[in-house]
């Protein structure tokens, strides 16, 4: 009974050990890959937006708040027209990680968007530079692959609509007044949301 269990026992490890150490080498190359691919997509700057397209599937899709996108050529187009309308767009990755199929980060963005007229050009100030509200947000990516891969077939950026709301004047009011009423409806300590002030008192 030792003799045949200890057959057994050694047979396990010889069908075990193998395939653990392939799993371990493989997963942990191809997930290096896809930090280094999952980052360069959500760090992408203008000088480099040429570099990063080509990880996008032709089926690529991709959302945010507000944008939904499908295929890669709606996905070009949506980047170029991004960073030509906030060129000096900034993100910067906190925490990242690569699992399964999954890249997920988290990040802070930092940009400016231009101002355009009716005609579509951007105003330029008396300085001679381009007139540009800034802004910045905190929010996370999750992008996914094909399996055994670093082709890139969906994407989607979290961020809230309000922190880029709360620096356009006009829109600034509707960002902080939803705020306001929001925490002190929820939060059991309530502070004031910060960059709001209080709304005047009702006439």
């Amino acid at each position: 009974m030792k003799k045949l269990f200890g057959i057994l026992l050694v047979f396990i490890c010889v069908t075990l050990i193998p395939m653990a150490a392939s799993a371990k080498s493989n997963s942990s190359h191809l997930n290096r890959e896809r930090l280094e691919v999952g980052r360069a997509l959500v760090e992408v700057t203008y000088d480099n937006l040429d570099s990063i397209i080509p990880y996008y599937t032709h089926d690529v899709q991709y959302f945010d708040p507000v944008v939904e996108i499908n295929g890669i050529g709606e996905m070009t187009e949506f980047l170029y027209r991004l960073f030509g309308s906030t060129p000096d767009l900034i993100t910067t990755v906190e925490d990242e990680i690569a699992i399964d199929d999954t890249y997920t980060a988290t990040w802070t963005m930092v940009g400016t968007f231009l101002i355009r007229d009716e005609d579509g050009n951007v105003v330029i100030g008396e300085d001679g530079q381009p007139v540009g509200i800034p802004y910045d947000a905190k929010g996370m990516s999750i992008i996914k692959f094909r399996p055994k891969t670093t082709d890139v077939w969906y994407q989607r950026d979290y961020y809230s609509e309000a922190d880029i709301m709360q620096a356009i004047p006009g829109l600034d009011a509707a960002a902080c007044g939803f705020r306001f009423y929001y925490i002190f409806a929820v939060d059991p300590s309530p502070e004031l949301p910060e960059g709001c002030e209080l709304p005047p008192p009702p006439e």
